[in-house]
């Protein structure tokens, strides 16, 4: 009895294969599409939370160290209410936070530094009208990330109290 198998795949099994196939083609762009974005939006939100940390760290630093009386909070032409403020530091400097655009810049004695470059809004203000050593700091910083989509994120500081 002489017994032959016969090797190769019937067609059930090709038509299987096809459709799992067929499912997974259809399914990774998709995916992929989405690992894309959340990686885009991941890197964005970093970014803008770096930036507006260290922005917000430095104005703090530099405003607790403000001589009292010399603070001033006013509008730059075509920027948003109460978007710039200056004052005389504790070692003489005379120091001024701005927004110029999407930039936020660092002013000592007239040479300014881009400190961000992600800036969407930021506001001085003093919220108690009887102590103008207390500066409220209030920033948006955004990122554009694909497709004119934008992550933004909306950071505050309540209260720096000026220390001299």
């Amino acid at each position: 009895m002489n017994i032959r198998r016969k090797s190769g795949y019937t067609v059930t099994e090709l038509m299987m294969v096809t459709v799992i196939v067929g499912i997974m083609a259809s399914v990774a762009p998709t995916l992929l599409i989405q690992l894309n974005n959340f990686y885009l939006m991941t890197t964005a939100r970093n970014d803008i939370q770096r930036d507006a940390r260290n922005s917000l760290d430095t104005i703090n630093r530099f405003l607790r160290q403000a001589i009292d009386g010399t603070i001033v909070i006013s509008t730059p032409s075509g920027q948003g209410p109460y978007s710039r403020i200056s004052f005389k530091h504790i070692d003489g400097r005379t120091m001024m936070f701005y927004q110029n655009g999407n930039k936020l810049i660092q002013n000592i004695n007239g040479n300014d530094t881009v400190m961000s470059q992600n800036l969407v809004y930021i506001a001085f203000t003093f919220p108690q009208t009887d102590d103008p050593t207390i500066v409220s700091v209030a920033m948006t910083m955004g990122k554009s990330i694909q497709r004119g989509r934008r992550k933004v994120l909306e950071l505050s500081v309540e209260k720096v109290r000026v220390m001299n």
